[in-house]
């Protein structure tokens, strides 16, 4: 028997307390809780891997193109002892200065608390999907076009969170990772994703495209095809290296090694000093992602760091169908 077969009870318990738990909202029976600005929520169906952090960066320079004076509430998962932000928090807060950002599991008290403190106009929930407690005006739910359900189960056994029924929340779809799909296929997905959705709900094609390659510690910022032909070591410690290895290689890195850790993994010295020393020995520059980066860049490690942005390969969403307009 496989592992996934073997988990495949557990992923049944746990389906079915998802399922009441969502029950419990749709009838009122669990209590939810507004707040008097507007509240948008990225999220996603799977464990990590879907681009939410792309998503809200998108999303971030929306709103602030739009006049708004948008917030940040986050749960802060994988934050470090005593810390105010996590990875993703630390990106937004290179990308945005002065964006006003809040991570606590209690996202109904921080959103107070942005609007009091910050006078923010509008809140961004992200990775709230399945946060259920705090009342939105618009649920975004990231789907990743080549794998929209991952394993087609539920947790443990698969990478669901919750059914795929849970789609009937959605207001608007982003199917990442649709680059490289010809048309037909994504319209076979988009039949296929409005048909689990029981509506015919706005669904937005777009890709993760690399923007800049710019090194670190000086800030300067190349064209990516400057990694054509240059001998890299990566370093990654997110939910899909695989995707990161992928577009290092399209682009015509050469890739001489690569050192994986878990998300969110808090990288220590002795770490990257081994680290640093594979890439001097193998003749490589230390390659990473723009959420290791905010990291090394606290420790004074010189590397290059490919930044990310969210491009959309048909129409683009605008402020009417985010409800603003």
């Amino acid at each position: 028997m496989s592992l996934r077969q073997s988990l495949w009870p557990f992923s049944t318990v746990y389906a079915g307390i998802m399922g009441l738990r969502n029950l419990g909202y749709e009838r009122g029976w669990l209590a939810t809780h507004g707040l008097p600005v507007p509240v948008l929520s990225v999220g996603n169906l799977t464990v990590g891997g879907t681009g939410k952090t792309p998503t809200v960066i998108w999303l971030i320079g929306l709103l602030q193109g739009l006049g708004k004076k948008p917030g940040v509430l986050a749960r802060g998962y994988g934050r470090a002892e005593g810390a105010l932000l996590n990875d993703e928090g630390l990106l937004l807060a290179q990308r945005f200065p002065n964006l006003p950002q809040i991570q606590n599991p209690d996202r109904v008290a921080a959103g107070k608390q942005l609007i009091a403190e910050h006078a923010v106009d509008l809140l961004v929930l992200d990775d709230g999907f399945q946060h259920r407690r705090l009342e939105r005006d618009l649920d975004i739910l990231c789907m990743d076009a080549r794998r929209p359900f991952a394993q087609g189960m539920v947790l443990p056994a698969g990478d669901l969170r919750e059914g795929r029924s849970g789609m009937r929340r959605a207001d608007l779809v982003l199917l990442t990772r649709s680059g490289g799909l010809a048309e037909d296929q994504i319209e076979d997905r988009r039949r296929d994703l409005q048909r689990f959705a029981g509506k015919d709900m706005p669904i937005f094609p777009c890709e993760h495209r690399p923007s800049g390659l710019r090194a670190i510690p000086d800030g300067q910022l190349s064209e990516v095809e400057s990694l054509a032909g240059r001998a890299v070591l990566l370093l990654s410690s997110i939910a899909r290296p695989e995707s990161f290895r992928d577009t290092v290689l399209a682009l015509g890195a050469e890739l001489r090694g690569e050192v994986i850790r878990r998300d969110h993994h808090v990288h220590s010295e002795a770490e990257i000093a081994a680290v640093l020393s594979s890439a001097k020995s193998m003749g490589a520059e230390v390659l990473t992602t723009e959420k290791d980066s905010v990291k090394l860049q606290r420790m004074a490690v010189p590397h290059l760091v490919l930044e990310i942005d969210l491009q959309f390969m048909q129409e683009t969403p605008n402020a009417k169908d985010l409800g603003l307009g």
